[in-house]
């Protein structure tokens, strides 16, 4: 028998048994299925892909410092102004009292 005819047989034993199970057992069933499936993707793709060199790494070359070069003064640099951040009034508000009537 084939690999392939194994494999059917297999799918319809899965398909035949999981058929009387309930939904969430049948959905992990195909959860199993598909990441197998992955794999053995993965696989075959990585064995047909072929095989880039490993390049080395390319050192730098420091520039050398020309003595005519402009020399730029340094400059600490800037930090951010810190808002200052106002605290809300806690005071209770005084009632005001209400105009007499004449």
């Amino acid at each position: 028998m084939s690999a392939l005819a194994d494999v059917q047989r297999a799918l319809n034993l899965i398909r035949q048994i999981t058929s009387e199970e309930r939904a969430a057992v049948r959905l992990e069933v195909l959860r199993l299925m598909a990441s197998a499936i992955a794999d053995e993707a993965r696989d075959i793709e990585q064995s047909a892909a072929p095989k880039q060199k490993q390049r080395r790494a390319v050192r730098s070359v420091p520039m050398p410092k020309s003595p005519n070069a402009p020399k730029f003064p340094q400059v600490a640099p800037k930090q951010p102004k810190q808002q200052q951040q106002q605290q809300p009034n806690t005071q209770p508000i005084q009632r005001i009292k209400p105009i007499a009537s004449k």
